[in-house]
């Protein structure tokens, strides 16, 4: 989207998911507003019409529940990646415009990671980019970015948040219930051995899409020579 600032196009393997994000801002919030110490985040989920199996959108208007929920969840993921406090009374838009998805939880997840890569590219100031995935506990074990299908299946799973260079979770968001031991049984079986171990399973994916996205943004430096060029030095005689 050569109109924004920063922009991020992603599409998975099917069950696909793919959405666009646009960013725009940081820019100065109305006049009538009320003054804010760090800037905030206008953040819109636009669903699709008709998306994997089991989404058919509702009529344009409002937005719905869903779209609201991923919103309210998405700022809780990204928003401390952001050196907030350099932009008082500021905003930024950003727009995620869903094309294709089939699970809440991973369209959360994909949704984050181009964000991230969005808000790179408009060089907004960060401490760190936010990397997500998401995942759902099985019977038989954790899948990482599960289908719609999975998660309906799934006993225990959601999205987190990671910024790998700092080595800091930004957000955690579960759903499901996973039985638990009392505190003096804690044997390999337990409930928070399987959350621990899960945990650190999703965290090391998060981990690895933050490989992507570095190299997304490295390919689009060499593509558009955004790239700085060292000064030429004289040699002396």
């Amino acid at each position: 989207m050569t109109t924004a600032p920063g922009s991020a196009y992603i599409e998975t393997s099917p069950p696909a998911t793919r959405l666009v994000v646009s960013i725009h801002g940081p820019r100065p919030l109305p006049s009538t507003s009320s003054y804010t110490p760090t800037v905030q985040l206008n953040i819109t989920f636009s669903l699709p019409l008709f998306s994997g199996l089991h989404h058919p959108r509702n009529p344009p208007g409002p937005a719905t529940q869903l779209e609201r929920f991923l919103a309210l969840r998405l700022e809780k993921l990204i928003k401390p990646m952001l050196l907030g406090h350099l932009f008082p009374k500021s905003g930024i838009d950003i727009n995620i415009s869903v094309l294709e998805y089939t699970g809440t939880w991973n369209l959360l997840a994909i949704a984050t990671n181009a964000v991230s890569a969005a808000i790179a590219e408009a060089r907004i100031d960060v401490v760190d980019l936010v990397n997500a995935s998401s995942f759902a506990l099985l019977d038989d074990g954790i899948v990482i970015d599960p289908s719609g299908e999975e998660e309906e299946q799934a006993s225990f799973g959601g999205v987190v948040g990671y910024m790998a260079s700092m080595g800091e979770i930004t957000d955690v968001w579960i759903s499901g219930s996973l039985e638990v031991e009392d505190e003096d049984d804690m044997h390999i079986d337990s409930g928070h051995v399987r959350l621990g171990e899960s945990l650190k399973t999703v965290i090391s994916a998060a981990a690895d899409a933050r490989l992507v996205v570095n190299h997304a943004l490295m390919e689009h430096v060499k593509e558009t020579g955004l790239a700085a060029t060292e000064p030429k030095q004289e040699v002396g005689e």
